[in-house]
């Protein structure tokens, strides 16, 4: 046996010998002590309970405000994650290397706690005004993006430094309490970490559960430095009453020195390294898989990490609890190792992903008892067992090392840079070149590799039982490696798109085209094929549809371009930030001035999708050399880039998306209006039907503090359109507007979506400013501060009904159009006529839409009423899409098919081609494709054509197939008002 080995194996003796009789002579026949020495660990467990109540608090608000003031996108993150985990590294550097002289280790335990909470609380306050001051040396060093990249690390780094450091000492400087030296330092490790732990579940549902929503930001960053402070105070009580009358603050002493008399053990400082790494790294996979199943809501997000921790926690007092004796836990540790890659493997292999089902795309706090349970079965056991894991090699390394602080230290900060490694390594290597799946069969990998290098020749000896033990678990975890069932990812996959490929009938509509394992979410390109040609595509990210190119949203996508060109048409400089589906940015590219825009998406794989959308109406924007696409945060990118826009549109993720809200606060708004030029216009949606009442128009006074000229704008549906002036406006002449219609290019793209003469702009509006400040009188706005004014709370359907439709009602929409200053300053008065029947159209559509009409009513009124086409098309079912569609593959069959009739009747309809539309729904009578509904609308189109005994023939004939009921009553009753039809007895 080496030297080494001896040296080692002479130091385990040593420090066993110690850890079982820890009582001085003075101190044997006083059982009192030990129930001193185990009160006191049950105190200091409450203290860093609060302290990691506290500390995780700080943690997430510290991340969120620095996302604000150094950016939220991919790399930003990391560099901000990375300065606080250096940060936390350092004060366990220091521990590892130093020892405490001359003060007592619970008074330099509350220090440290004040210290946290002192800075803590100064950087909840100073970030926001930081990034306010930052922001002329962000625009400085725009165009020296490696310098920018290098200055937001270093900055973030030194910000976080002090807290962070004296976060990592906190827990090596507490196990050197006297006191605690007479209880063995595994247990007392264990219980220690597993408190400290557990206290960060609670901070972490406290913090997004309450505190924010009922103080604010700053309230809490407030609440979390009061926790601390708390903790400070216990550890100073419990030292005064030990009799500790020393003096508190030693003058002119240092209370650490450094002192490195140990040799660190390499091999078990790798597997504190290795854990963190694989933890950390599997929380990260963790969270992408479960955001196929689970909305990436706040309260979504908060449980999963609450209950990583929780196991983390548990499996810390586990720890706690059967940690004894060295020599034990030697043995332990491999079979720990092999048992965590088990789990990790069993977790994945039964995750009850399809026995518990959360809608996709919801928000709806009524399921957090399934995003828990979804949670727990996926990564409670090996969180569990990492919680095992770490104050076992923390028992260990002290064995080795003797000093309680510096073996707690130098653990720490292995398990620390492992653990600030993981996320990186997951997030930017694993995940986008090898996918979620694999990456979790490399980390089970992992901690079976590791158990195997940590361990000896006798942990594999078959008479021990810890040896069998270790040996069946190396191979269990090798048979589930061999047979896994790799395909079990695509399951996974398709549970996330299924309510969007297949049907309420469950058929098959549509199917994935390409699928993206990123970054940072995992995206899906669907797409919808019609008469064996694309129809339209949806973009999946995660479980979410984050956009899509139907002629639904493709109208209100569009006007959030056509909006601002119509009213500034002189604009050159646009700025789109979010890039979706590419709609918006390929109408704005039709703007007859437009000489540059900028588009800036968070994800690169947004824009490597462009290139696989292909309809009708669809070119890749992003091939226009007018364009240029930037990585960033559209939030960042406002505050850092010095150039002033035109336009600025924002089509974001939906508000309650985890990480969206500051795209919808008051600030963010500021900084729009900040980049505009004068009289530049932003346009900003606001899905009304996704949110509540209140938070709407919470939303709705931000957006207004932040322009004086604030109005909303929607089509019939509840997609409404915020647009802001930088300025007064000015007046737009009548020839401005209808030069939109005039060109080609543009004429043909506002038809599409239903905009076929200049006055249906103007029939878009809903409401102006005075309007904004009448109905949030008495809201208070959403801001960077109180982000939880929007909270997870599933929103009401009627309500949101009740409130649109109060806007859509064309007498009251109409006068307050006349009505209202800014119309009357932008809007050519000689448009203004005829502007109640727009209005009236489009309420029509919106209840056909929200609660159902009648259709031949509908059809009526428009071929009767107005000279539009697209509400035609929109009532028998089509649009402009589906009908281009249809033409093409008529014209390339001698016989039209029978499933393009219904389009083509719709479309010679839509053309006034009464003749066209009876020959086609004639001819489909003679093919047999004939039912109750085209009889009805036979007839109807006979007595509208002037041919009422054909109509009363053709009721005749089919009487016994319509039964009456009251659309039959209405029809008839109709059609003899109307053109004296008889209808039959």
């Amino acid at each position: 046996m080496s030297s080494l080995l001896k040296r080692s194996s002479k130091g385990q003796a040593k420090s066993q010998m110690l850890e079982e009789s820890p009582l001085t002579g003075r101190d044997r026949g006083k059982p009192s002590r030990n129930l001193h020495a185990g009160s006191r660990v049950a105190i200091l467990s409450g203290v860093l309970f609060l302290s990691g109540i506290g500390a995780l608090i700080f943690e997430t608000l510290w991340l969120r405000l620095s996302g604000l003031a150094f950016g939220n996108s991919v790399w930003a993150a990391a560099l901000i994650l990375s300065s606080f985990m250096a940060g936390l590294a350092l004060g366990n550097a220091i521990a590892a290397s130093s020892s405490v002289r001359r003060w007592r280790p619970l008074h330099l335990y509350a220090v440290l706690e004040v210290l946290v909470a002192l800075f803590g609380c100064t950087i909840v306050f100073g970030l926001p005004l930081m990034g306010e001051l930052m922001r002329p040396v962000w625009q400085m060093l725009w165009n020296y993006q490696p310098t920018l990249i290098g200055l937001r690390f270093v900055l973030s780094f030194l910000v976080l430094l002090i807290p962070t450091t004296a976060m990592g000492l906190t827990l090596p400087v507490l196990v050197e309490d006297p006191i605690l030296r007479r209880v063995n330092f595994g247990r007392a490790i264990g219980f220690l970490y597993g408190s400290n732990t557990l206290g960060a579940v609670a901070g972490a549902v406290l913090g997004e559960g309450y505190l924010i929503g009922a103080f604010g930001v700053h309230g809490t960053g407030v609440a979390a430095g009061l926790t601390v402070c708390i903790a400070a105070a216990i550890a100073l009580l419990v030292a005064r009453v030990d009799g500790d009358t020393a003096v508190f603050i030693p003058q002119r002493m240092f209370p650490l020195r450094l002192n490195i008399s140990y040799r660190p053990p390499w091999r078990l400082l790798f597997v504190a390294f290795g854990t963190g790494c694989v933890l950390l790294s599997l929380e990260v996979i963790w969270f992408r898989f479960l955001r196929l199943y689970v909305a990436s809501s706040p309260t979504a997000f908060a449980i999963m990490l609450a209950v990583v921790l929780a196991g983390i926690g548990l499996g810390g007092i586990a720890a706690g609890a059967i940690n004894r004796r060295s020599a034990w836990l030697h043995q332990l540790l491999p079979a720990l190792l092999l048992l965590a890659a088990i789990a990790v493997l069993l977790s994945y292999l039964f995750f009850p992903g399809e026995a518990v089902r959360t809608p996709a795309g919801a928000f709806s706090l009524a399921s957090w008892w399934q995003i828990a349970l979804l949670c727990v079965a996926l990564m409670f056991p090996a969180s569990f067992l990492s919680g095992i894991l770490f104050p076992t090699i923390v028992a260990l390394v002290q064995a080795r090392a003797e000093n309680r602080m510096n073996s707690t230290g130098i653990t720490t900060l292995f398990n620390t840079t492992g653990a600030a490694a993981g996320p990186l390594i997951a997030s930017f290597v694993l995940l986008p070149a090898i996918g979620y799946q694999w990456s979790l069969l490399i980390c089970a990998a992992g901690y079976a590799l590791l158990g195997i290098l940590v361990s000896e020749g006798s942990s594999w000896s078959i008479r021990r039982p810890i040896g069998v033990a270790t040996i069946a678990f190396c191979g269990t975890a090798m048979l589930l490696l061999a047979i896994l069932p790799y395909h079990r990812a695509e399951s996974h996959f398709e549970h996330a798109s299924r309510p969007y490929v297949t049907d309420e009938h469950g058929e098959v509509r549509a199917h994935v085209v390409k699928r993206i394992e990123g970054t940072s979410d995992t995206l899906q390109l669907l797409r919808r094929d019609l008469f064996g040609e694309p129809y339209y595509y949806r973009l999946l990210t995660n479980a979410f549809t984050m956009s899509a190119t139907n002629p639904r949203s493709q109208r209100y996508m569009r006007l959030f371009a056509y909006l601002p060109l119509a009213f500034r048409p002189e604009s050159e400089d646009v700025l789109l930030i979010c890039y979706g589906c590419g709609v918006t940015a390929d109408a704005f590219l039709h703007g007859l001035h437009v000489k540059r825009m900028d588009v800036v998406d968070i994800s690169k794989e947004v824009f490597a999708l462009a290139d696989f959308y292909s309809t009708i109406n669809y070119s890749n924007p992003l091939r226009d050399p007018r364009v240029h696409a930037i990585v960033q945060d559209g939030r960042f990118f406002l505050q850092a880039s010095p150039r002033q826009y035109d336009i600025i549109s924002g089509e974001p993720p939906p508000p309650k998306v985890a990480g969206s809200v500051n795209l919808y606060t008051e600030e963010f708004f500021s900084l729009m209006n900040g980049r505009l030029k004068e009289g530049g216009i932003a346009t900003f949606w606001l899905p009304i039907n996704q949110l509540k009442v209140e938070e709407a128009k919470a939303i709705l006074r931000a957006f207004h503090n932040a322009f004086a000229n604030a109005s909303i704008w929607a089509s019939a549906d509840l997609e409404w359109i915020m647009m802001g002036i930088k300025g007064p406006g000015r007046g737009i002449k009548e020839e401005e507007i209808a030069r939109l219609w005039s060109e080609a290019t543009t004429s043909a793209d506002l038809t599409r979506i239903g905009m076929e003469v200049p006055q249906q702009l103007g029939a878009l509006f809903l409401m102006d400013g005075d309007e904004i400040d009448r109905i949030t009188r008495d809201v208070a706005p959403l801001t960077d501060n109180y982000p939880k004014r929007l909270s997870d709370a599933p929103w009401d359907e009627k309500a949101n009904f009740e409130f649109a439709a109060t806007y859509m009602e064309p007498a009251s929409v109409t006068e307050r159009f006349l009505r209202s200053p800014l119309i009357n300053r932008i809007w050519p008065e000689a448009l203004s006529k005829s502007m109640k029947s727009l209005f009236a159209v489009r309420e029509t559509r919106f209840l056909s839409e929200t609660v159902g009409s009648n259709k031949l009513a509908e059809l009526d009124l428009f071929l009767r009423g107005t000279r539009l086409r697209m509400p035609i098309l929109e009532a028998l079912g089509s649009d402009e899409l589906r009908l281009a569609i249809a033409q093409r593959v008529a014209r390339e069959t001698e016989s039209p098919p029978l499933e393009i009739v219904p389009d083509l009747i719709a479309g010679a309809l839509a053309r006034r081609d009464l003749d066209e539309a009876i020959r086609l729904l004639e001819c489909q009578k003679d093919r047999g494709a004939f039912g109750v509904r085209e009889t009805l609308l036979l007839t109807y189109l006979y007595c509208l054509n002037g041919d009422v005994a054909k109509a009363e023939t053709l009721v005749a004939d089919n009487a016994g197939s319509i039964k009456k009921d009251g659309f039959v009553d209405w029809l008839w009753a109709k059609l003899q008002a109307d053109f004296g039809f008889q209808p039959p007895r």
